[in-house]
């Protein structure tokens, strides 16, 4: 798989050769800024589509059958990602993503609203179990930027997902408040038994909660164009 990006004044291709991700893992994409850690996390999340793909098969749930996506791609079929997208996949932003009109408890249950799945009480159990049980009334204008991290992870796991992908969600978190909400996001994806995909840049955290890396490596093909190999394989 390929995708070709920009940089600056610098050209990008990302060559995917092998990524083997099985269920229950985590996952850490390991590289500098510019490294096309969050390019990746977005093909993943069926967010982009790349350049050209022979092969990526996503198996979400091993009850149901695998899904071609490289054959999506190329026959457009934006509807169906989206399907699998909204069902399957919970996304963390870098800085959240919460949405500033609506109250933490809102946009915690709002993955939920948009499949029709009922509200229950999973506001109120993620966001006790996050630490934020005390700010579900709340703006994310009232939240430090910790906390809106933590309500970001709890809309991500709110329609019980079987995959998270995070684009470094504590990086604009200090040391100390990252390595809690890492190891808070750990502890609820083993809980709930997902599939853990994220983007950093902080190597030994990553290996601290236990986190497989994938390194990004950068080479040069000519003095415009830089290529990024990824595999695990």
């Amino acid at each position: 798989m390929e995708k070709t990006y920009s940089a600056g004044a610098t050209r990008f291709v990302l060559d995917v050769a092998h990524l083997d991700i099985m269920r229950g893992a985590r996952i850490a994409l390991i590289g500098e800024s510019g490294s096309g850690k969050s390019t990746l996390l977005e093909l993943l999340a069926l967010i982009l589509r790349p350049g050209n793909a022979t092969c990526f098969t996503f198996t979400p749930v091993a009850t149901e059958p695998a899904c071609d996506i490289a054959e999506i791609w190329r026959t457009r079929g934006s509807d169906q990602l989206s399907r699998l997208r909204s069902r399957h996949i919970g996304y963390v932003l870098q800085q959240g993503g919460l949405l500033p009109y609506l109250s933490v408890r809102d946009n915690i249950c709002l993955p939920r609203e948009l499949l029709g799945m009922e509200r229950g009480d999973v506001a109120e159990r993620l966001a006790g179990k996050l630490g934020i049980g005390q700010q579900l009334d709340k703006l994310p204008s009232a939240l430090s930027v910790g906390q809106r991290q933590r309500a970001a992870i709890a809309r991500a796991l709110a329609h019980d997902p079987p995959i998270v992908i995070a684009d470094e969600p504590t990086a604009a978190i200090d040391p100390l408040n990252a390595e809690r909400i890492m190891a808070l996001l750990v502890e609820l994806a083993a809980e709930l038994q997902v599939t853990l995909i994220l983007a950093s840049h902080a190597q030994s955290l990553m290996r601290r909660v236990g986190f497989t890396l994938i390194p990004h490596e950068v080479s040069a093909i000519d003095e415009h164009t830089m290529t990024v190999k990824v595999s695990n394989g």
